[in-house]
């Protein structure tokens, strides 16, 4: 077990130490990591889902995990690890809330609330539910390849980055997922709805 001088300040100790610290449950070297990186988190949060309070939640998921696992983990590189950890946290929140947090807000950017009419508003429901239906169907690889792609505006090149697959693996995964549901939502044809499967 290594052993830090008690005078020696937390700020200038690197991650290995503050993570030797943490393992030992040293409450203040896990309040010098939080504020290390805890932003850092949020922001990249924030980039992907554009909501505050979710990117928030999600960074303190994310620190409550750490502190949670201090015991066992065994890590190299912290920021490396942490950043793998919220994309999880990421992904998962996104599967969880698609229907309200995503899809359901990019259909509704074709048809504006005030100017809606009921009916109107009863099919975009019926659409949503439809979508989710659908979806829930994929596989999940295709399933999450199509998310980043129309749901977090992903380019191919980013998706097979994140995911560590071929470009061309990704556009046949995307291919195969818009085809899949052009054939199960052929009920609904609205121009929009081609334009939006079709982006």
């Amino acid at each position: 077990m290594c052993v830090y001088p008690v005078e020696m300040a937390l700020n200038l100790m690197t991650d290995p130490e503050l993570l030797t610290l943490l393992r030992e449950g040293d409450e203040q070297a896990f309040r010098e990591l939080y504020e290390r990186y805890w932003y850092k988190m949020y922001v990249l949060a924030h980039r992907k889902l554009r909501r505050k309070e979710v990117a928030e939640e999600l960074a303190q998921e994310l620190f409550v995990m750490l502190w949670q696992k201090r015991e066992v983990l065994r890590v190299i590189n912290l920021q490396a690890f942490l950043g793998v950890s919220l994309r999880n946290l990421i992904v998962d929140y996104v599967r969880r809330n698609i229907q309200e947090e995503h899809y359901l807000d990019t259909l509704r950017l074709f048809f504006p609330t005030e100017t809606m009419a009921t009916s109107e508003a009863v099919q975009l429901n019926e659409l949503s539910e439809a979508i989710q239906n659908t979806l829930a169907k994929l596989p999940e690889k295709t399933r999450e390849i199509f998310i980043l792609s129309r749901f977090e505006h992903l380019t191919i090149r980013e998706i097979a980055q994140r995911l560590n697959l071929s470009e061309k693996t990704i556009e046949y995964h995307l291919s195969r997922s818009t085809a899949f549901l052009r054939q199960n939502l052929r009920d609904f044809t609205a121009i929009w709805l081609l334009l939006w499967l079709s982006e």
